[in-house]
């Protein structure tokens, strides 16, 4: 399974970063505004975000277009392996470069509390594909998963259409289902969880 995983991860990568940067910013403010229409981000008082890493939909515009949200995101904890969801109030002073290049909270900001991540957190999460289903298919590693498992909401995978995959993506057991997916073009609930 690990390498048709790896193979996929190729294949929908590749349809990705073929996306030119016109298409791109374009695709980029249709996703956040899909996601601003959605109850489901309305009524939720804090949004775990991630932070693009160029070719992954950017969302930081949803920082300034939803100015009522608590905004959280991920940092890695090098001595456990694992991220940690940290709340983020300005985004000019309270990040650094941290794993993989990308910005996360500085060290001395609080993480979030279990609870906190279970109850009122909405996830928004990047994938290299989604099924109709509700499989994500993520880098490899298993950091959203773990994640995704603290909460009770369901979890909203944000990827452009080209990430679509028309079959049943390959799934391990900890791998975790999202409950929507966000596209440029469409809003799409999942059937079911897995």
């Amino acid at each position: 399974m690990m390498t048709e995983k790896k193979e996929l991860r190729k294949i929908f990568l590749a349809r990705r970063a073929a996306l030119g940067t016109e298409e791109r910013r374009a695709a980029d403010a249709e996703i956040c505004a899909n996601l601003l229409k959605m109850e489901l981000f309305r009524v939720a008082p804090s949004i775990a975000l991630y932070v693009s890493d160029g070719t992954e939909p950017d969302l930081s515009a949803l920082v300034r277009l939803a100015p009522g949200k608590r905004f959280l995101l991920p940092r890695y904890v090098a001595t456990e392996g694992v991220y940690e969801l940290v709340e983020v109030t300005d985004w000019d002073t309270q990040l650094r470069r941290g794993r993989y290049g990308l910005l996360e909270p500085l060290e001395s900001l609080p993480a979030a509390e279990e609870e906190r991540i279970r109850h009122d957190v909405l996830f928004l999460v990047p994938a290299v594909a989604c099924d109709r289903g509700g499989g994500r298919l993520g880098r490899g590693g298993g950091f959203y998963d773990r994640l995704l498992a603290l909460s009770e909401r369901p979890a909203l995978a944000v990827i452009y259409h080209c990430q679509w995959s028309e079959g049943i993506l390959p799934l391990e057991t900890h791998d975790r289902a999202v409950g929507f997916v966000v596209t440029e073009r469409e809003i799409y609930e999942a059937p079911r969880a897995r």
